[in-house]
């Protein structure tokens, strides 16, 4: 009876342990996860677009580096050709944005930068979420002094990993791009207050009402980046990244569809010569059947010419047997007369 009750009480105490467990390690969620996998999407689209470019010059022989300076250009900021040659400001809020007392500032300056204002833990009395971005990333790169292009540069180069994708090959077209704008437009949220005026908002925890992305986590403070509304009215034509890397694209494309209209005009080029020179009833084909013709004729009247001096001087057997009689019976004759 003892046993039973002890073993019983084991029960129970597992079972409540089952169901305590879940409730106290719920995990927290991803903060801006989303917004992570959208920017991901434009910068391997930037990668695309240098590998087309690439190819582009290996084949055609000509210079395309002003339409790779503009990839630098949607990711670091116009005229950076490189993460290390960006410039921070001495304060997070300054690149993110901020929208508060007398001046605002506004992120959107480049991609790059503005993955970084998402995915940035920041060290000090608001901690961190447990997940940012994606799941397991703990590191911190000294957040606190955002002005060092040392430890901004070993973010991008951990985020930039997080980024690549394979399997997507060949320039990106301008239907993909307006797709993927369409998805960060959804996740772009418009804030207005009388004290602020219009704004827009990108990552952070969506139940608060942000003005300052300066990484900390507070009701107003938050792991964002803000976005001035657009001279069209909408949430994202404020980008000044997104309107870069939109130009560039539709250029890209006319380029290719010009060097494709010129493959196939050459390619038509070269099966009208070919037909023209081997081709059916070419006169190079026509010029080889009259040799073969001529070859043919004269063949045969070689044949009929072997043939008819054959009849000529070739004489039946027993023409050729009578011709041995006469000349024997002349011999005896002439022996005949020789001896009488």
């Amino acid at each position: 009876m003892t046993m039973c009750k002890k073993l019983l009480g084991f029960i129970v105490g597992v079972a409540s342990m089952m169901m305590i467990t879940p409730v106290s390690s719920v995990e927290e969620e991803i903060v801006n996860e989303g917004e992570f996998k959208t920017l991901c999407d434009f910068v391997s689209l930037t990668q695309r677009i240098n590998e087309s470019l690439r190819g582009m010059e290996e084949k055609s022989g000509v210079s395309v580096s002003f339409l790779q300076k503009k990839v630098t250009d949607v990711l670091f900021g116009t005229g950076i050709g490189d993460v290390s040659k960006m410039k921070w400001q001495p304060h997070r809020d300054m690149d993110c944005g901020s929208n508060t007392g007398n001046r605002a500032f506004w992120a959107g300056e480049a991609l790059m930068k503005d993955l970084l204002c998402l995915c940035e833990r920041t060290d000090g009395l608001h901690s961190s979420p447990e997940h940012l971005c994606y799941r397991g990333r703990t590191k911190r790169h000294n957040a606190d002094n955002w002005q060092s292009p040392t430890n901004r540069k070993n973010t991008w180069n951990e985020l930039q990993n997080k980024c690549k994708k394979g399997g997507i090959e060949g320039a990106p077209t301008r239907t993909e791009f307006q797709d993927m704008r369409k998805q960060l437009e959804a996740g772009i949220k418009k804030r207005n207050d009388s004290q602020h005026g219009e704004y827009c908002i990108y990552g952070g925890e969506k139940a608060k009402t942000l003005r300052i992305c300066d990484g900390r986590r507070t009701e107003t403070n938050g792991i964002c980046v803000l976005y001035p509304r657009g001279p069209d009215g909408d949430n994202a034509s404020g980008i000044e990244w997104l309107n870069k890397l939109e130009r560039l694209v539709k250029n890209v494309e006319k380029i290719n569809q010009s060097n494709h209209g010129d493959m196939d005009a050459e390619e038509d080029t070269n099966n009208t010569n070919s037909n023209t020179g081997t081709g059916e009833n070419s006169p190079a084909e026509r010029s080889h059947e009259s040799r073969e013709n001529d070859e043919t004729q004269n063949t045969q009247a070689t044949t009929t010419s072997e043939t008819q001096t054959g009849l000529i001087t070739a004489r039946p057997p027993e023409e050729q047997k009578s011709s041995v009689k006469i000349i024997l019976q002349f011999v005896w004759v002439f022996l005949f007369l020789l001896f009488v």
